[in-house]
């Protein structure tokens, strides 16, 4: 009867060691999954470094940490991450730094308040910024 209770609180114990490391291993299976969705739903239309530099920065603005949060191509800037007016001009700001190329002058930034609405509208007019002739260096 011993026996039997011990070999039953084993394979109750692997169990649960089981199931916690295949939660762990679905959870990075998440992580990795949020980036990879935005670059896929933008392939081919923007570089990979705009792509990474918005993901990220739009996931650290909604508090995400890691790249597991999933951001819409047609998520609103004002509603999802609070970004109007000053706050998205410093996006801008801050994503082309971060990224190293050059940063939008005034001239350029007052164009933000009728063009971007949406994260698609936020990588079109970053783009330009992030062509190889346009790169610090």
């Amino acid at each position: 009867m011993r026996l039997t209770v011990i070999l039953a609180v084993v394979v109750l114990a692997l169990g649960l060691i089981a199931l916690i490391r295949a939660q762990r291993i679905n959870q990075a299976s998440i992580e990795r999954d949020g980036l990879s969705r935005f670059r896929d739903a933008f392939r081919g239309r923007y570089a990979e470094l705009l792509l990474s530099h918005v993901y990220a920065y739009l996931a650290e603005r909604h508090g995400a940490v890691g790249p597991h949060y999933i951001v819409s191509p047609t998520d609103n800037l004002e509603r999802e991450y609070g970004l109007i007016d000053l706050d998205l001009e410093d996006a801008v700001l801050v994503i082309a730094d971060r990224a190293g190329v050059r940063l939008p002058r005034a001239s350029e930034l007052d164009e933000l308040k009728e063009q971007v609405r949406s994260v698609d509208d936020l990588l079109r007019y970053l783009e330009p910024f992030f062509r190889p002739e346009v790169v610090k260096g």
